[in-house]
């Protein structure tokens, strides 16, 4: 990952802990959606195209991530996982599919191969287990390890075979 890269995902995380501690403050006020699109298996990428072409295709889907969605929501990606926080409410769909299509057209050059899920969350959120101090990096962690409970949509893309 480029160094602009890594310095998108601090901002990202910043504003997540940030936007945790406020939500917790005014639970009823503020609505945002927090979005995971997890390519399930990079080794599946390095195997058919090679790590450093696999990374370039990841790459790319960022962009076009970062390019799809408004200035004022943040794109970041780590390593297969790419995190969107959006405001969002609850009763739009449409949120699901929009972003179902841009990942549809970002794999397109590659990815397609690659099983990957996404899911939508929407904050505030009961993370129950999680301490009240936990970082945004331990947040998310918690998220995607418990996805299928705490999503408030998951769509789940198979693979596509290699032509």
């Amino acid at each position: 990952m480029s160094q602009q890269d890594i310095a998108l995902r601090e901002k990202f995380l910043f504003t997540l802990e940030w936007l945790l501690a406020v939500t917790k403050r005014y639970t009823n006020h503020i609505q945002f959606g927090l979005i995971h699109v997890n390519f399930a298996n990079y080794q599946v990428l390095g195997d058919m195209f090679g790590a450093q072409e696999a990374a370039q295709k990841l790459e790319e889907v960022l962009l076009c991530l970062r390019r799809a969605f408004r200035k004022t929501d943040l794109v970041a990606r780590d390593g297969v996982d790419f995190w969107i926080l959006a405001p969002y409410t609850e009763t739009d769909g449409r949120l699901a599919d929009k972003v179902r299509h841009i990942i549809e057209i970002a794999s397109q050059s590659g990815l397609e191969i690659v099983e990957h899920d996404i899911s939508i969350f929407s904050l505030p959120i009961d993370a129950g287990e999680l301490d009240e101090n936990s970082s945004a990096t331990e947040f998310l962690a918690h998220l995607k390890k418990n996805h299928i409970s705490l999503a408030s949509h998951t769509i789940s893309c198979p693979p596509k075979q290699p032509v």
